[in-house]
């Protein structure tokens, strides 16, 4: 399943998440989860408009009743039922990165020695390695940053369902 602009914008709100979560234990009503999340009826009644229009919930409304429930969509299920192992994934992915880019700075820091050696040497290797060491500062920047967006990624399933 893929997911697209309007879902990944419907979940980056911690309230629509919370309403999302709601729905999926049990009928959603925009009352029931005003008074839930203690916020306006208008307020979640906007969420639930998102959410609906991004294609986790289907509004059920019956012709002659006033009361409106909101149930999850086989998108929502397939999105919570995904996340515990994209989160197994994307932890695991986020920690192979980090060391990677630990290990590729601590392996250029190494690359630095003592200050010990000739003048010479220490030209010859300043001419020699401030190409790879600026790639390698880079490569290890990169793995970094995928760690911490992997993690923040992973965290962010997480909370869908809590």
């Amino acid at each position: 399943m893929e997911l697209d602009y309007k879902t990944i914008k419907a979940l980056s709100s911690p309230t629509r998440i919370k309403i999302l979560s709601s729905s999926l234990e049990a009928e959603a009503t925009t009352t029931s989860l005003s008074q839930d999340l203690e916020k306006s009826k208008s307020t979640v009644s906007s969420h639930l408009e998102k959410l609906v229009s991004s294609g986790l919930l289907e509004k059920d409304a019956e012709e002659g009743r006033r009361r409106v429930v909101y149930r999850p969509t086989d998108k929502a299920k397939a999105v919570v039922q995904g996340r515990s192992r994209k989160v197994k994934f994307s932890v695991t992915s986020s920690f192979v990165s980090a060391i990677i880019g630990l290990s590729l700075l601590a392996s250029e820091a190494s690359s630095l020695g003592p200050e010990d050696n000739a003048d010479l040497m220490m030209e010859a290797e300043e001419s020699v390695s401030q190409e790879p060491s600026l790639a390698f500062l880079f490569l290890a920047g990169f793995f970094l940053l995928l760690s911490i967006s992997t993690l923040a990624y992973g965290l962010t399933l997480r909370k869908i369902s809590s």
